[in-house]
């Protein structure tokens, strides 16, 4: 079951689940002195250049760079669009949701 494998992790084990609730939610590290560490995922929010409408969002995994999501956002952007967006129109924007 789910919750045994919670309750069976060890703090050097790869692999944690940190939520319950947020399957997705990883350990993002930010290397600032006072707050090393927070807990979320990476999305991509893609809106128009002139109005701030937004077009499009896009949740990634941990281990996606910057390419793969930028390329990601623009197709779903686009896949609501006649007039699709080329990648000058794309601004990306990291999130943390923070869970904790």
């Amino acid at each position: 079951m789910f919750y045994q494998q919670v309750l069976a992790q060890q703090p050097k084990d790869k692999n944690k689940i940190y939520s319950l609730h947020e399957p997705d939610v990883y350990v993002i590290a930010k290397g600032k002195d006072h707050k090393q560490y927070e807990y979320g995922n990476k999305v991509s929010i893609v809106s128009t250049k002139d109005n701030n409408i937004i077009v499009g969002v896009v949740s990634h995994d941990k281990t996606s760079t910057i390419l793969k999501t930028l390329d990601a956002a623009i197709t779903h952007a686009n896949s609501n669009r006649t007039n699709p967006f080329s990648k000058q129109y794309v601004i990306e924007v990291m999130l943390v949701l923070k869970r904790f």
